[in-house]
């Protein structure tokens, strides 16, 4: 497997300057919301971190489905700067040397979390209430939709020997399903039937996820050819519509990952899941929608549908280690890598039919 860097990863030299050495300069390009809510590419002053905090030099930054949520809804204020699925070499060091040292590897963990609070001590730090003023790239502190970012050094995960730029970011989603496995209780199950509804980004990490952990039957609804075909490849049986999943099952899903996030895809769950079965919610939604459920169905079948958000701390350093490892390697070769000035062109394409499965913005071109 290639190394750090480039597209799909370049090896690093063994002699010269490190390619983690920033170059002399006083301004850094991001692609930033701008006039009628478009990125546009901008220079901003160099980042400068405070007590605690690094800089880190983005390498690869995803695309998430809720940045297209967040970019649509017009809830961001002009200048934002969007992207919290990203990873590359720390540049600065914190001043206070708190943090990991310079050139180290890192994925990012897009928030800061306090660690003293009820959910961070009883092990649910993804419900951090801190989270709400420092996550990285939803609004409130500029994302990886930039040359450079600072970052908390808590927030940095070391990668595995070999880790890829776009395995690297690519953590941050798989850490999404992990949490959403651990949410549907799968682990008391004996040889479950599993459904996921939706193969973007993090459907088709819940799917590396599972496989991971040895589920064999995993049926995956998706009309899309390209993604359903990434699907196939990682080991799920594939079909057009939640309708026919427990044709293709052979009998109804015990747990439905309902990963779109469209108003109706949680109905359509709860009418596919087994009686007594279990729905989780991993896509999420565009802000202030709402989700009708089938109210006499959903009673009589006894369904369990429970949200699932983000990762926890522990979740997303399992998610470090796996992907570096290859756990999510289908969906990496299937990213495209496109030139942080093409950003808006790469949301467009994500919105079509037969848009690409992943985008991945390479601010170092």
């Amino acid at each position: 497997m290639d190394s750090w860097g480039g597209k799909g990863g370049t090896m690093m030299p063994a002699t010269g300057p490190p390619p983690w050495e920033p170059a002399v300069q006083s301004s850094m390009r991001a692609a930033a919301i701008g006039t009628g809510g478009r990125l546009e590419i901008v220079e901003r002053p160099e980042p400068q971190p405070g007590p605690g905090e690094v800089v880190v030099a983005v390498e690869r930054c995803g695309i998430c489905g809720s940045d297209l949520h967040l970019r649509a809804s017009g809830l961001l204020p002009a200048g934002a700067v969007l992207g919290h699925e990203f990873g590359g070499p720390v540049v600065v060091a914190a001043p206070d040397g708190d943090g990991p040292a310079v050139g180290t590897l890192v994925s990012v963990l897009p928030a800061r979390r306090c660690g003293t609070c009820e959910a961070c001590t009883s092990g649910r730090s993804n419900l951090c209430p801190l989270q709400v003023t420092t996550s990285i790239g939803l609004g409130w502190r500029n994302g990886g939709y930039a040359e450079r970012v600072v970052v908390p050094g808590s927030s940095c995960h070391p990668v595995p020997p070999h880790t890829t730029a776009a395995q690297a970011a690519l953590a941050e989603p798989y850490a999404v399903a992990l949490h959403a496995i651990a949410r549907s209780r799968m682990a008391a199950d004996t040889d479950p039937a599993v459904a996921v509804i939706g193969a973007g980004s993090v459907g088709l990490m819940c799917v590396a996820a599972l496989v991971q952990a040895g589920v064999t039957r995993v049926a995956v609804a998706e009309p899309r050819t390209v993604r359903a075909a990434v699907a196939r490849a990682m080991g799920a049986v594939t079909v057009d519509r939640a309708g026919d999943i427990a044709r293709a099952l052979g009998r109804p899903p015990d747990v439905v990952f309902e990963a779109t996030g469209t108003a109706e895809a949680p109905g359509q769950a709860v009418e596919t899941a087994a009686i007594g079965g279990r729905v989780v919610l991993v896509g999420v939604g565009a802000p202030g929608g709402e989700v009708p459920m089938p109210a006499l169905l959903w009673v009589v079948k006894e369904v369990d549908v429970v949200p699932s958000i983000a990762y926890t701390d522990a979740e997303f350093a399992r998610a470090v280690a796996a992907v570096g490892n290859g756990a999510a390697d289908k969906i990496v070769e299937s990213a495209q890598h496109r030139r942080l000035a093409d950003a808006e062109q790469a949301f467009d394409d994500l919105r079509r039919p037969d848009g690409p499965v992943k985008v991945l913005l390479d601010p170092t071109r």
